[in-house]
């Protein structure tokens, strides 16, 4: 489930209601759009209700890190992937609650600013050491389980901290969500409470102008889009430190004007030293796809297909696989008109992470090529954003140049992982 956040107008001060993944911010009071940024992370706070004698400025604010993503293991000659979505303290202390449970999802949450009265206990758990307590949790970790793990990624995460607003009462810790009680206060209490600090203005979201870097007209995109596109000069941008930065992009036609457009990444290899995976035929043989190998395989460079928008595991490495391995039906297109796009929620860098799940899930030879995926280095040399023509069959859509398939419902599931 996605979370939903009140946040306040850049522009106007006016309230808007969110969803977690949204960075396009568009007002209905002022009719202003602004791109957010969320820098190391956004964070959400509880809505607390403060008792009698209570106050905004008495409530402290204990971190959980929410992870939700999904999760690619390569494991034994087995490529598995679970879906996680959850909250963990993000404090090294064992009496406070582990995780918030279905709270965050259920209520609607508050975009953390420096106007917030109260005290912000920070984070003490390294990210990494709480995202491994959380995937124990998974199915991944069935006991049925065997074989040695090659590989893990995490794609299409998000990252965020949510607070849980608590106060002190009568020598106990209170939770200001529920008025129940979370602990006795103690020693290691009053260590969190030294430790606390006021919202630092650097953790506050910050705000791009949505007008085109190069002709200065507005930029386009749905509110999860993390490329924007500008209709005068067609030209793509996706935020990179703090500003917007030209994508490489292009557009193969549809053969009907009622073709869906979809993007997708065009990965170019790079790998340094002798041999590996360089070339198209490398890759054929590497993974024993039932093809015959040309001349021309040998001179082509080798690229991956991913989506560059988000989809159920099982969907999105099946969906690279094919395209990766028909790669010689499809052609780079170029920047053109496109009207309607489907956005972009799925960033390059994790479309990257994902090369070895998507090349794990292609390969016929999983003995012999799952002991390589730890030594492989896959580096991308060039990415470009390239959409790609769908007929619309009505429950699927149906790639021109390859037939590749992709359920309808998958594509609407997608956008709420």
């Amino acid at each position: 489930m996605e979370l939903v956040v009140e946040q306040n107008c850049p522009s106007c001060g006016a309230p808007i209601v969110l969803h977690e993944t949204d960075r396009l911010v568009s007002c209905p009071y002022c009719d202003v759009n602004n791109y957010m940024v969320g820098g190391g992370g956004l964070r959400f706070l509880l809505r607390a209700g403060c008792p009698a004698g209570i106050g905004p400025e008495d409530l402290l604010y204990l971190p959980y890190l929410r992870f939700k993503g999904c999760i690619y293991q390569c494991q034994g000659v087995e490529v598995r992937h679970a879906m996680i979505d959850t909250t963990r303290i993000a404090v090294a202390h064992d009496r406070l609650p582990m995780s918030l449970g279905l709270r965050p999802q259920a209520m609607q949450l508050v975009q953390g600013t420096a106007a917030i009265a109260g005290r912000f206990v920070p984070q003490q758990v390294k990210s990494e050491s709480v995202f491994a307590q959380a995937l124990r949790l998974t199915a991944l970790f069935k006991r049925e389980a065997n074989g040695q793990v090659r590989h893990r990624a995490f794609i299409g995460e998000t990252i965020s901290r949510v607070y849980l607003p608590a106060f002190e009462k009568d020598e106990m810790v209170v939770d200001a969500v529920t008025d129940l009680p979370i602990m006795e206060q103690g020693l290691e209490w009053q260590k969190l409470v030294a430790a606390a600090v006021p919202f630092r203005r650097d953790w506050e979201p910050r705000f791009l102008s949505t007008l085109c870097p190069r002709c200065g007209a507005p930029l386009h995109g749905e509110a999860d889009a993390l490329v924007l596109q500008c209709r005068n000069c067609e030209t793509m941008w996706e935020e990179a430190d703090g500003r917007f930065a030209a994508v490489a992009w292009g557009r193969v036609p549809g053969a009907a004007a009622a073709d869906r457009a979809l993007p997708f990444w065009k990965i170019a290899i790079r790998q340094d030293g002798d041999g590996g995976l360089q070339t198209y035929a490398d890759f054929l043989r590497l993974t024993g796809q039932p093809v015959v190998i040309r001349a021309e395989d040998d001179a082509r460079p080798l690229v991956f297909w991913t989506p560059a928008f988000k989809l159920q595991p099982a969907a999105f490495l099946q969906t690279a696989h094919y395209l990766t391995v028909a790669q010689k039906r499809l052609v780079d297109g170029e920047p053109g008109s496109l009207p309607i796009a489907y956005p972009v929620n799925l960033p390059r860098r994790e479309a990257v992470q994902a090369l070895k799940s998507v090349l794990a899930a292609a390969t016929l030879a999983r003995k012999r090529l799952f002991p390589l995926l730890p030594a492989l280095d896959l580096q991308a040399a060039a990415t470009t954003l390239v959409y790609l023509p769908f007929a619309d069959a009505g429950h699927d859509l149906i790639q021109r140049q390859t037939g590749v398939v992709i359920a309808a419902a998958a594509l609407r599931f997608g956008r709420k992982l």
